[in-house]
Parts: structure tokens; C-alpha cells; sequence
């Protein structure tokens, strides 16, 4: 990640970025989970969070406690309204992430490995979730791309889920 234009920009555009502060890249991920194999209706939304200064392969490994779970939203047995989900589930995605406001905007002191304090700030770099979790994130409805405004019938070779 940190060879990434992202970071570098970031980085730049930070006016109070002198004497080794840092941005603290965040990576947040959801994926719908099964929580029961036996009655098939028990499934949430855990959501993990992991930041971009470690090394990828420091990230995937299972002992290095790289991947910390935040929260585990429930998924409702018997749907309600898409739309109350998409409310729900992006209320909670705020409530889940507010403990992270503070750094961001004022920044927290840091060890670092050199043995150095830094003054370091937060940022949400990315969120990694397929497609309907991009959606509920988004509040964009399914069939429609969460990164661009291209009616689906303009979109050739696209197939809809079949309603």
C-alpha cells in the first residue's frame, strides 16, 4: 500500500505532516458470514479492520493479529425493506468507526519501530466487501454500480439478478 499514489498524495496534502508524522492508512473489510450451518438462516456481517502500513503478507497471517474483528452486524431472518437494511447497516458502519473520528482529525502519538514518536493521523484508505455489501455501504440499489452512474441497461453483456 505504500507504494500506492493514494498515500503519496495523502501524505503531501497534509499541511502538518513535518518533523515524521505520518497518515495511518485504514483498511476496513465485511464480508457476509454463516454463523450456522445447521438451520441455514444464522448469517452476519463481521467487519475487520487492518491498516496499510503493515506489509501485506504481515496482514494475511493468521498469528500476527493483522486483521482485528470491530463489529459483527446482524442480518435479518426475515428481510425487512431493502432500504431499512442499507439505514441500518450504514448506522452501524458510523457507530463502529466513531472511535476513529478523534485520530483522524487531530492525530494520536505513536511508537514507532525506529524507537521514534510520531504524531500520526488515520485515514480510511479502503473497504474491502463484494458486491452487496458495496451496495449496502453505497445505498446503491442492487443491479446499479456503487462506483459509477451507468444505468445498467447501458451497461452490454450485464445480467441482472432475476427478480
Amino acid at each position: 500500500m505504500w507504494t500506492a499514489d493514494w498515500w503519496r498524495k495523502t501524505q503531501a496534502s497534509f499541511p502538518l505532516l513535518e518533523n515524521g508524522s505520518t497518515v495511518i492508512p485504514v483498511i476496513l473489510s465485511s464480508d457476509n458470514t454463516m454463523l450456522s450451518t445447521l438451520s441455514r438462516d444464522k448469517s452476519a456481517w463481521p467487519v475487520y479492520l487492518s491498516i496499510g502500513n503493515h506489509s501485506k503478507v504481515k496482514r494475511r497471517y493468521v498469528k500476527s493479529n493483522g486483521l482485528i474483528l470491530i463489529g459483527l452486524l446482524p442480518r435479518y431472518p426475515n428481510s425487512p425493506k431493502t432500504h431499512t437494511i442499507k439505514i441500518a447497516y450504514q448506522e452501524s458502519m458510523a457507530t463502529m468507526l466513531r472511535p476513529l473520528e478523534e485520530p483522524a482529525k487531530s492525530g494520536i502519538k505513536v511508537l514507532c519501530v525506529d524507537g521514534r514518536t510520531r504524531h500520526a493521523y488515520l485515514r480510511i484508505a479502503s473497504f474491502l466487501a463484494d458486491y452487496p455489501e458495496q451496495c449496502n455501504i453505497t445505498g446503491v440499489k442492487y443491479g446499479w454500480c456503487p462506483h459509477c452512474e451507468i444505468d445498467p441497461d447501458d451497461m452490454p453483456g450485464f445480467n441482472r439478478r432475476p427478480r
